[in-house]
């Protein structure tokens, strides 16, 4: 965890360097269902809730208002299965998601974004249930990212809403009785709050 962020302290001198250049931060709440309709096996929810994404991006204007660029983040979740009779540990997920983005709204007013890349990510969180079963859920290492923002932008500060992919989760069980493994992703709704060290 110290090395990407470390990684992200290195980055920030180039951000500053560019036209609109921007930190966010987006504190987020949500959940897997990992469940599709009149599935045979056992019951999955809830399986991602709070954390928070500090991501830093750059654009660079090519017509009007409108610009391009790239950005990078860190998101961290935390990790609970529930459901019916499941004993469930904490876990975490942690990713890295590495994207490019474009939209309108670089000056002052409202702001659209659109974003797509990879994420690459680590965490994983196991149960155990009343029929003797074990389960473990775990982040696939590289999935595709991609988000959609709007807000409002004032001089150095903005704050809106994303909608954002979340990285593929694999998952695995094992019983006396039934045994099965699949991969699922969701998406969540989450604030962000931005700030550019840089405006002019």
């Amino acid at each position: 965890m110290k090395k990407l962020f470390l990684m992200f302290m290195l980055l920030t001198p180039f951000t500053i360097a560019d036209e609109r250049a921007e930190i966010f931060i987006s504190p987020s709440y949500g959940s897997y269902r990992g469940q599709k309709k009149n599935d045979i096996n056992q019951e999955v929810k809830n399986v991602i809730g709070s954390g928070v994404k500090i991501s830093f991006e750059r654009r660079q204007p090519f017509v009007d208002d409108s610009g391009a660029g790239i950005g990078a983040g860190i998101v961290y979740n935390t990790l609970k299965v529930k459901g019916n009779g499941i004993n469930s540990g904490s876990g975490n997920l942690v990713s890295v998601p590495l994207y490019i983005t474009i939209g309108s709204g670089l000056d002052n007013g409202i702001y659209t974004k659109v974003s797509f890349g990879l994420s690459l990510s680590s965490g994983n969180v196991k149960w155990t249930d009343k029929n003797g079963g074990r389960g473990e859920i775990k982040a696939a290492p590289i999935s595709g990212y991609g988000a959609i923002s709007m807000g409002v932008q004032k001089n150095r500060f903005s704050t809106g809403i994303s909608l954002a992919t979340t990285p593929k989760l694999k998952r695995s069980y094992s019983s006396p009785t039934k045994n099965y493994g699949n991969k699922f992703s969701d998406g969540l709704i989450s604030l962000e709050f931005g700030y550019a060290p840089k405006y002019e």
